[in-house]
């Protein structure tokens, strides 16, 4: 039996200004036991999608496709003969899972399971989660990020479907500048692969309508070749294998739709979020030629969203959760038919969806046991009395600090992370039960008892700016990351988790590694003299209009001096024991501050920049230590000004990027602000976060947006595309340098952290070869094969490798390599006329796994 959920992706790098609600999640002061959860998931989709959108009510249409699609094309035939060094590779975290929309077995090897990030695209494991390198990431040729649901053809382990994007208040049900249309990810409709994941083909294509989402993709299991699909248009069907689409149930924001798994001419369906119009559940009894809205024993109207959970033994049986918004106390129904729907019962009104009744929450019924119910939102919930009676399982609070090992224990039995959006029944074992939450995937084996998290090398946490890189030592880094805390990066994959809430900006000591900053929502800074171990809260005073992640800057030259800013722009000279606020206590321009930037060489000049609140946004300088503060706005963009960066040379040449649509995206001043220069060249329109200026080489500038990473090695004249390793797109966040040894950091909302190694002047536009120092596993040769082929693979240095071949249900075919090898490229021959029993023709895939990568192939043999 198998659920897929709507969720989400959780983007934020903004603020939320006059109108901010109240914080965002897992707040802890230094006393662990003391703890607070409050929603911050609906601002943050409002701020990414404000920031995105601005001046406008929503993202362009068809923007972020054409950008994405020109930057392959045009990077493509501009070529520039950059010679690098390395590609990208995942430095982590692998410990710590990202926020997850779907789950899905292969049916027909449980040991294969999928899983849909909310930014970080599709995953896949062979291990059914479990182990330290439990996960590899699945290309899908498309720039793909929030994957919302997967639904696979029954009895057939190649060929299934992935919705995408996430959108929750379509067209502004509830309006107003204080409420925007609510998404968190771009999604381009539905996606189609017969080969297992190894190629993709668009079903349902809205790659250029971006202003709507696909919630949930259900495959008919009587009838395989009719799917449906609930979205923000209302509900589709497809009865040709989602060749095509038509509207089946035309209202707005369709959440859910479930199959009756024994007359698949009855289907429910679930509408509604942030009190949208002719919210409800809905039944078909024809295909959908048909629907009628239940009302009898239902409530009469609901705020949040409703999903579903249909008894698979009786059908008849069919729970429904019903959230009832987003503030506290808003309200939770547990439903219940046992007619097919003809009639309902509210069986329990326990607020477990609480105020993530529009956002996260799911009912899943046992698929023997109709008395058997799981519940869940914040925490887990269990009843043995048909819902009659729920009792808390789970505790969100009761994660492990410090470091944990990938996919090894990250809290007690009674640990699920917060905020569960999608579970799936294991098909054999229906007391195994998956979840996708905010921290990634968790299971129960024993239907809701205990649980724990199945996270080894899940590559998928959604980091905020600003990550900081220690100045001295290669291994040491830190950032934070949505609902998940803040990580110290300390060398290997393994991450140390600090502080706790939604981790936000951070900063390390120029010269002195032990002392850290971390902050979380709404300023809440705090400093460490011991490398994370204990936190001293250092928060600036005040409760003006303060950004969600807002902004602080520690001097290089200076370490004793810091800036942080609300509206008001304060300042410490002691490490932030004591603040005092500059500007003689005045707000810059009445908006709230959203990027800073310092000197490398002068505490007392710092760049500030706002955010669009109530007038439009602004950048100033500071020259005195914030005594007074000059308009450097000038003729830039009216968007969102994300990022600076100053020359470590020279502090008069200074970079800002604006995200947003429609307007160059990134300047250049060689006078402190006095005047711009847009040198945004053939960089693609799309929002941009990030930009970071090499010391050593200050001509070459590094630009982070919502595709990817870019480089310029003249001082922004010319651009070209710096991806290689990051396959499809990424939302990269950030852009840190670690000088120590010149690695640059791709930090990213949904793919956690890359790295690779800074261009040098000589392996630019020479045209020289220069020895690749990556993990590389080529496509075997020749391909289709008869009987033999061969695989090479390329490891920089020593290590332990495997080298396994799967056939196409998962299931191991034979090992090639498992043993320590030196650094270097490395030949072995698969010869299938000597495998076990021999193959029968068809596709089969290799597979190559590290302590740090993994990779697979596809390989075709015919006799």
């Amino acid at each position: 039996m198998k659920k897929n959920l709507l969720v989400f992706v959780l983007f934020i790098t903004a603020f939320l200004a006059a109108y901010l609600f109240v914080s965002s999640s897992d707040i802890f002061d230094d006393s662990p036991k003391k703890k607070i959860k409050t929603s911050g998931a609906k601002e943050t989709l409002e701020l990414w999608s404000f920031e995105r959108a601005y001046p406008n009510d929503d993202i362009p249409s068809d923007a972020y496709t054409r950008a994405y699609e020109y930057s392959l094309s045009h990077f493509a035939k501009e070529l520039k003969e950059l010679n690098a060094a390395d590609e990208w590779k995942q430095i982590g975290p692998h410990n710590i899972g990202g926020r997850t929309n779907a789950v899905a077995f292969n049916p027909q090897n449980s040991n294969t399971i999928f899983a849909g990030s909310a930014s970080g695209g599709l995953w896949k494991s062979y291990t059914a989660g479990v182990g330290p390198m439990a996960w590899e990431f699945v290309e899908t040729g498309f720039p793909v990020l929030g994957v919302s649901s997967i639904s696979f053809i029954p009895n057939d382990s190649l060929t299934f479907y992935i919705g995408t994007g996430e959108v929750y208040n379509y067209q502004n049900a509830l309006g107003g500048i204080a409420v925007r249309t609510t998404r968190g990810s771009y999604g381009i409709g539905i996606l189609k692969t017969t080969d297992g994941g190894l190629t993709w083909t668009k079903s349902l294509d809205w790659s250029y309508n971006q202003q709507r989402g696909v919630q949930d993709v259900e495959v008919d299991q009587l009838n395989p070749t009719t799917v449906w699909a609930a979205t923000t248009e209302g509900v589709y069907k497809s009865t040709d294998a989602g060749a095509a689409w038509n509207l089946s149930l035309n209202y707005l924001m369709a959440v859910d739709v479930e199959i009756n798994p024994q007359n698949s001419d009855i289907v429910f369906a679930t509408l509604g979020n942030l009190s949208s119009p002719n919210h409800g559940i809905y039944r078909t009894v024809d295909g959908g030629m048909n629907w009628t809205k239940l009302t009898n024993g239902l409530p009469a109207s609901f705020g949040g969203k409703a999903l579903l959970s249909i008894h698979w033994n009786n059908p008849q049986i069919v729970y429904v959760s019903i959230g009832n918004g987003f503030s506290s106390n808003a309200g939770t129904w547990l439903c219940k038919t046992t007619n097919g729907g003809d009639s309902w019962t509210i069986v329990n009104t326990t607020d477990y969806s609480t105020y993530q009744g529009w956002f996260s929450h799911f009912v899943a019924v046992h698929p023997v046991d109709p008395n058997l119910v799981l519940t869940a939102g914040v925490d887990v919930f269990k009843s043995t009395d048909g819902g009659a009676n729920l009792v808390r399982k789970s505790d969100w609070a009761a994660w492990y600090f410090g470091i944990t090992p990938p996919g090894g224990p990250e809290g007690p039995p009674n640990y699920s992370h917060a905020d569960h959006h999608a579970f799936v029944f294991h098909p054999d074992f229906p007391d195994v039960v998956y979840f996708g939450n905010d921290g990634g995937v968790f299971r129960t084996l024993d239907f809701g008892e205990t649980f724990e998290g199945c996270n080894g090398g899940y590559q998928s946490t959604q980091f905020y700016a600003k990550f900081t890189s220690s100045e001295s030592d290669s291994l040491i880094a830190i950032g934070g990351m949505q609902d998940n805390a803040t990580a110290i990066y300390l060398g290997t994959v393994a991450w140390k988790r600090v502080i706790g809430g939604d981790g936000c900006m951070t900063a390390i000591h120029p010269t002195n590694n032990n002392i850290m900053y971390g902050s979380s929502q709404n300023l809440s800074l705090r400093r460490t003299t011991n490398q994370g171990n204990n936190w001293t809260s250092i928060s600036p005073p005040g409760s003006s209009p303060t950004a969600f992640v807002a902004p602080f800057v520690l001097s290089p030259s200076s370490p004793a001096i810091l800036y942080a800013g609300r509206d008001k722009v304060f300042r410490s000279t002691n490490q932030g024991s004591n603040w005092s606020v500059t500007n003689n206590n005045q707000s810059l321009d009445g908006n709230p501050t959203i990027a800073m930037a310092i000197s490398y060489s002068n505490a007392a000049k710092v760049y500030v920049s706002t955010a669009p609140v109530n007038s439009r946004a602004r950048i100033f300088v500071t020259t005195d230590s914030g005594t007074t503060y000059s308009d450097i706005t000038g003729d830039l963009p009216d968007r969102y000004p994300k990022n600076f960066a100053v020359d470590p040379n020279n502090d008069n040449n200074v970079y800002v990027v604006f995200s947003g649509f429609g307007t160059p995206h990134v300047y250049k001043s060689t006078n402190s602000g006095a005047n711009w220069t847009d040198i945004t060249g053939d960089l693609p329109d799309v929002p941009t976060s990030a930009i970071v200026v090499d010391s050593d080489y200050p001509q070459y500038i590094y630009v982070g947006n919502d595709i990817g990473v870019y480089v310029s090695t003249n001082s922004g004249a010319t651009w070209n595309i710096f991806m290689e390793g990051i396959e499809d797109a990424a939302m990269v966040i950030d852009l840190s340098i670690s000088p120590v040894n010149r690695k640059i950091r791709a930090v990213t909302h949904g793919r956690g952290v890359f790295e690779r190694s800074l261009l040098e002047p000589s392996a630019v536009g020479t045209g020289m070869e220069i020895v690749l120092e990556e993990f590389r596993l080529e496509q075997n040769y020749p391909n289709p094969f008869n009987p033999a082929t061969s695989i090479i693979y390329q490891i920089p240095y020593a290590g332990y490798i495997t080298l396994k071949i799967y056939d196409a249900l998962g299931r191991e075919v034979t090992t090639l390599v498992n043993e320590q090898k030196p650094a270097g490229k490395h030949e072995v021959i698969f010869d299938a006329s000597s495998a076990a029993g021999g193959l029968s023709s068809g596709v089969y895939f290799y597979t190559i796994e590290t302590p740090f990568f993994n990779r697979t192939k596809k390989m075709i043999f015919t006799k």
